[in-house]
């Protein structure tokens, strides 16, 4: 409810784009209460199951890991630093064993010592699939013995023996294969220490030990998230973590234009989510100087794009696939996510260009106006058997990605492709919704709106989960939402890996986006420019360009932020 006093008014931000690449509001001030929002829920507060990447920045506030991004808007922030570890790993047998050791003194919320042998836990944690779906799994393609499968710690088959504890600080793991990135793998909240005596399995989520600076107060599902300081979390030990706020409470499951308008008259700091301002949103803060000076419009390196899937029909036909593509209107499917200042920079490529294998790639040219190459898309249907067009269903969830689905509807309609568009709930969208094989095929998605940013900032971490076989997740959070499993695809993947020169990797990478794009599963729509409001008395605000959103860990809120509450 507004008071009428001059607190209401919004102050001249720092300026359009001020914190892409640089600090917004640097301060050291301790106190008060970050006020966040959300569309969605948190998919889960089991580290080892979340796989949204703005839960995964609230995840710093909660739990530490062996390497953490560091708190920096520069290039430095995509390299791992030491978290946990007192140091860098100690790298031997060509890449295959890393060995870091762990800083002395450290606690959970609950005062308890955290052990290497924690860490293990949480390893063994993403094993068990079964129990604990939706969390990334690189790890275990890289410590798993194909002959005797580890099934996590929940099976009473012993532990992962590919990873020791020889004492209560030093954690050693054995790689059955070299992995250059992986510090970045360390940095993950699937590794963060879990317990084992307060490990419940899949009910951890609901009460789990944090190792952070704040600690869980009040969690209704749905609808609200409460953060309190934790107690026993060494201010002193920890090099990545300001927590500045005493307090940090998350409002949930509000619509998106109210979202916007309540952030924008200073009910809340930011929004956490950074899905960006919708279209109405947009239009008013952009032609507003005050407003404007509160914005950051950053390339995020998401790649909007449509998934196609070959086991629904008729898309088994490649020719089906490659027919959608053609008809795309590119400049309605990009005005349909905001146009070029906040809707993105139109790609024909899945690589963003910050990556070394980026190549300027247009397997199907929509023609000089980009509107689509109907010609093309009615041969590749007569070529299909299809050439009256069919009938098939694109999947999508409320507000920018429904209007990408109702674009693409339009774009193919005009070559006899008629879609039925199917709305997915927001909060299980990429779990249980497009990340559910079960779903796709029970609602028969043939295409799904998506997005999809890097899980870290190297080739291998953006194209691996949305094209390599082995990554393919029956049971939920299956980012390879085409299935695909091509076994020329899988094997230029694994001999990235064993690549240590850095040219000969981009051009593996290079051939693997060729071969995907001749399948023709994934048309890339856009990379994601979003337009983030930060009200003007929050501070250190930055995009995080690891994830590309930003950094809550990092933020405080100025006497300004105090002053309006005790106003209110």
């Amino acid at each position: 409810m507004s008071t009428g006093t001059d607190s209401d008014t919004p102050r001249t931000g720092a300026g359009w784009d001020a914190g892409v690449g640089s600090v917004v509001n640097r301060s050291e001030r301790r106190g008060g209460t970050l006020r966040l929002a959300t569309s969605a829920d948190v998919d889960s507060l089991d580290p080892a199951r979340t796989y949204y990447v703005w839960v995964w920045l609230l995840q710093r506030m909660l739990n530490r890991t062996l390497m953490a991004y560091p708190t920096d808007p520069g290039p430095a922030g995509l390299t791992p630093v030491p978290d946990l570890a007192d140091g860098p790993a100690l790298v031997a047998d060509g890449g295959r064993t890393w060995t870091y050791r762990l800083r002395e003194n450290l606690r959970y919320d609950d005062g308890s010592p955290i052990t290497s042998a924690d860490v293990r836990h949480a390893v063994e944690r993403v094993f068990a699939q079964d129990v604990l779906p939706g969390g990334p799994t690189y790890l275990v393609p890289l410590l798993d013995d194909p002959e005797r499968p580890y099934p996590g710690p929940y099976r009473g088959t012993g532990p992962l023996r590919s990873v020791h504890t020889p004492d209560e600080r030093t954690i050693v793991f054995r790689l059955n294969r070299p992995f250059s990135d992986f510090d970045h793998l360390m940095a993950q909240p699937c590794v963060s220490p879990v317990p084992r005596r307060a490990d419940t399995g899949a009910t951890y989520g609901k009460d789990p030990r944090c190792s952070g600076p704040y600690r869980i107060a009040a969690h209704r599902p749905g609808e609200f998230l409460h953060l309190e300081r934790n107690p026993y979390w060494d201010r002193a030990g920890d090099p990545v973590r300001p927590a500045l706020p005493d307090r940090v409470e998350l409002a949930i499951g509000i619509d998106v234009d109210e979202l916007d308008d309540r952030l924008i008259a200073g009910e809340f700091d930011i929004n956490l989510e950074g899905r960006g301002l919708q279209h109405a949103a947009q239009d008013r803060v952009t032609v507003d100087d005050v407003l404007r000076s509160c914005t950051d419009n950053p390339r995020t390196s998401f790649l909007h794009f449509v998934s196609i899937q070959p086991h629904v029909p008729p898309f088994g036909d490649v020719h089906a696939r490659r027919a959608v593509h053609y008809a795309a209107d590119k400049i309605l499917l990009q005005q349909a996510r905001g146009g070029p200042v906040t809707g993105g920079d139109l790609t024909t490529a899945l690589f963003p260009p910050r990556l070394p294998a980026h190549q300027e790639l247009d397997r199907y040219p929509t023609g000089p106006d980009l509107r689509g190459d109907l010609d093309a898309a009615r041969a590749e249907l007569r070529a299909a058997g299809l050439a009256d067009g069919f009938e098939a269903v694109i999947g999508t969830q409320r507000g920018k990605f429904r209007l990408v689905a109702d674009a693409v509807a339009e774009s193919v309609a005009r070559v006899g492709i008629r879609l039925t568009v199917k709305e997915l709930d927001v909060a299980s969208y990429f779990s249980l919704g497009a990340g559910s094989p079960e779903t796709v095929r029970r609602h028969g998605l043939g295409l799904v709106v998506t997005d999809w940013g890097a899980d870290f900032p190297t080739e291998y971490g953006f194209l691996a989960p949305l094209v390599d076989g082995s990554q393919i997740k029956p049971n939920g959070g299956n980012w390879n939402i085409s299935e695909l499993d091509d076994p020329l695809v899988n094997e230029l993947i694994n001999r990235s890996l064993h690549t240590t020169d850095p040219a000969g990797r981009a051009r593996l990478w290079r051939d693997v986006e060729r071969r995907v794009m001749d399948h023709a599963v994934i048309l890339p729509l856009v990379h994601d420019k979003t337009l983030h409001y930060r009200n003007p008395w929050v501070t250190n605000v930055y995009v995080h360009p690891a994830f590309g959103l930003y950094d809550v860990q990092a933020m405080g809120i100025t006497t300004e932020r105090t002053d309006r509450e005790n106003t209110v």
